[in-house]
């Protein structure tokens, strides 16, 4: 008997079978092969707007995602320099192979865990619990508690053209069983997610695209990652376009797209649009922007970033020839779109644990999100809880307001999935706090208490949090430079950085590069103090109300002076706070004002 089992190897399974692990339970991994452990089946990249942040945050509870990223890229730089550090964020290019053999690596070693190759069938429940898995083979696996991390592969159909194919990946099966397995006790619904052909370098003529460097600077996703002079060494990507041409190829061919002839039914990403979406729905424009990312140091392999697509195979043949610089491109892979089955997330708590099944998690795209690092922030978060369950221990439980982890789980639980869900910083009414550069200080000493961050990690936070309120300290005081004065002249650093009109890298350029990470997060505490603290009043004003608790089993159906549709909504999610039920779309400041009344006399 385990204490926890997690199905699925993916960004969200690595996450949760690691937070198991270090929370002391024994935990098994079960994955239909062990040689896709960690593997990027799509873009080999990590991070981006929110996603970078999420990143940061899953590091900063002990997670391996930022530390496998930082070791396995072949590009790093920051994307949104021109604007405010709220939505600024690191993105990386990475060597797909070697990100999986790291991450297989890793948890093949962790003390705790061990791994199977087996396809799970069914799930063994007793008494409203779950108990165990089934596997294909008939074996029947014991726990605790279970985490279910399938992403693509529950009823899994790939379609290229008019031609489909049972599985999840390219060349991989699907998970059907365990899919009616599940749909007997969840809600599931279908969606539909893509990716772009692969090309040969080799057949690419680079001459003829612009090209896109990573920044000429270390940077780093994990706190834990050592100064290192191997950010010189980074591998250019490219940009390209769509051209006129290739909008009447696409255009022409329409009739044999699974999307545009209904074969698909599941809804696709809005935020991440086929090509043929792309030419459709913005007819106005005669381009589009096409980025062409290496997948590895000693790969051919091209990923074509904006290329999703389910056209058959020729036509996106065709289609590419249009394009500069790949007249004579070779595909190595098709793209393709596939259809999946996921849980409908308004079940879960907070947790991630489904409300009506006690022990049982979910994490990942099974949840109806999309993106490796929404996965990789939803594992972690489904495997403590799992493993603290089964230690009779308090959830771990993060919210809107110190991560974008727990600004994703709320909106999951409140608002309806039309569409896979992407993080994006638009998301965050506190994004300013929910910064890519201080996730350690938001996050940190809560993992730790819980037991996610051994001593040895917390101890080097608490050094840079030294570091970081050192440069505070020291530049409240310090003069500043004559290189750097201003008129009317500034007193000191801090009252400098205050100015709107200073930009705060050239008052860091000086500094070690080691320490310029701490040093610009001081930087931007002081320049944004004003900000901060009006954010941080928002806050404990959204807390003191929004943590008013809705009692544990509260007849919705009773509720008297509401509408019908806010009372089928709160009958639906059942809430647990006032906060969660005025984020259901569908529930109005009336509404609330109802419901809080009740509450107080209910109680």
């Amino acid at each position: 008997m385990y204490d926890v089992i997690v199905v699925g190897s993916g960004h969200a399974g690595i996450e949760a079978t690691l937070a198991s692990a270090r929370l002391g339970c024994r935990t098994l991994m079960l994955t239909m092969n062990m040689d896709t452990i960690g593997l990027m089946p799509c873009n080999p990249s990590v991070g981006g707007p929110a996603k970078g942040q999420m990143v940061g945050e899953v590091d900063a509870m002990g997670g391996a995602m930022g530390r496998l990223a930082d070791e396995t890229h072949i590009q790093m730089k920051v994307l949104n320099r021109s604007r405010g550090p709220a939505v600024q964020c690191l993105r990386s290019q990475n060597d797909k192979k070697a990100y999986a053999l790291a991450a297989n690596r890793l948890v093949l070693s962790t003390p705790n865990v061990e791994v199977r190759q087996a396809s799970v069938v069914d799930l063994v429940l007793e008494d409203g619990a779950i108990k165990g898995v089934v596997t294909a083979l008939g074996r029947v696996y014991t726990a605790g508690a279970v985490v279910i991390t399938t992403g693509t592969f529950l009823s899994g159909n790939m379609h290229v053209g008019l031609q489909q194919q049972a599985g999840g990946r390219l060349g991989e099966g699907a998970a059907t069983s365990l899919s009616h397995a599940l749909g007997k006790v969840l809600r599931l619904g279908r969606l539909k997610t893509g990716t772009p052909p692969r090309l040969d370098a080799r057949s690419i003529d680079f001459s003829r695209m612009a090209r896109q460097p990573g920044d000429p600077e270390w940077l780093r996703f994990s706190f834990a990652t050592p100064y290192s002079e191997g950010y010189l060494n980074q591998v250019d990507c490219y940009l390209t376009r769509t051209t006129s041409e290739t909008h009447r190829i696409i255009l022409d061919n329409l009739d044999r797209s699974p999307m545009y002839t209904k074969v698909i039914k599941g809804v696709g990403p809005r935020y991440c649009p086929s090509i043929e979406d792309k030419v459709v729905r913005f007819a106005d424009k005669d381009s589009h922007h096409i980025f062409i990312e290496p997948e590895g140091r000693d790969s051919n392999e091209i990923y074509a970033q904006g290329l999703n697509t389910s056209l058959p195979e020729e036509v996106q043949e065709r289609f590419l020839a249009t394009m500069p610089g790949l007249e004579r491109v070779v595909v190595l892979k098709p793209g393709y779109a596939v259809e999946y089955d996921f849980v409908y997330p308004d079940q879960l708590a907070p947790t991630l644990g489904c409300r009506e099944i006690r022990g049982l998690y979910t994490a990942g795209q099974l949840n109806g999100t999309s993106g490796y690092e929404e996965a990789a922030g939803q594992g972690l978060v489904a495997g403590a809880n799992a493993a603290l369950w089964v230690q009779g221990r308090p959830p771990f439980v993060l919210s809107r307001t110190d991560s974008y982890i727990g600004t994703m789980i709320d909106d999951l639980m409140t608002k309806p999935i039309e569409e896979p869900y992407r993080m994006l910083t638009s998301r965050s009414e506190y994004r300013l706090q929910l910064r890519q550069d201080n996730p350690t200080l938001r996050l940190s000493d809560h993992a730790y208490e819980v037991g996610l961050l051994s001593s040895d990690a917390y101890e080097q936070i608490r050094g840079l949090h030294g570091t970081i309120r050192s440069f505070a300290m020291a530049w409240q005081t310090q003069a500043v430079p004559p290189m750097h004065q201003v008129d009317p002249p500034a007193r000191t650093m801090a009252a400098l950085m205050k100015r709107p009109d200073c930009p705060l890298e050239p008052l860091l350029a000086t500094i070690p590069l080691a320490d310029r990470a701490a040093a610009r997060t001081a930087a931007i505490d002081i320049k944004y103090e004003g900000y901060l603290s009006k954010q941080a009043q928002d806050i404990k004003a959204y807390t003191s109300q929004d943590a008013m608790r809705i009692p544990e089993g509260f007849d919705f159906v009773r509720l008297g002076g509401v509408r019908q549709e806010c009372r089928e909504k709160l009958m639906r999610y059942a809430p647990r706070t006032i906060g969660e039920a005025k984020r259901i779309a569908g529930v109005n400041p009336a509404d609330l004002l109802v419901l809080m009344a009740a509450i107080k006399q209910h109680g």
